[in-house]
């Protein structure tokens, strides 16, 4: 998870390549839980399996 203003971080395309599923949280940068906590919060919880609780 990383905010769309740290899109260029040079880490990213190794971990992306390795598997992990990357999480772009718009209008944010590093603090995304207080630049956009919804976007973030909503990205948390579709991440989740179906019927998990939330």
């Amino acid at each position: 998870m990383y905010g769309e203003e740290n899109a260029t971080l040079l880490y990213l395309p190794k971990l992306a390549a390795g598997g992990v599923e990357l999480a772009e949280i718009p209008h944010s940068g590093h603090w995304s839980m207080y630049a956009n906590p919804v976007a973030m919060w909503e990205r948390i919880a579709a991440f989740l399996p179906p019927g998990h609780a939330r």
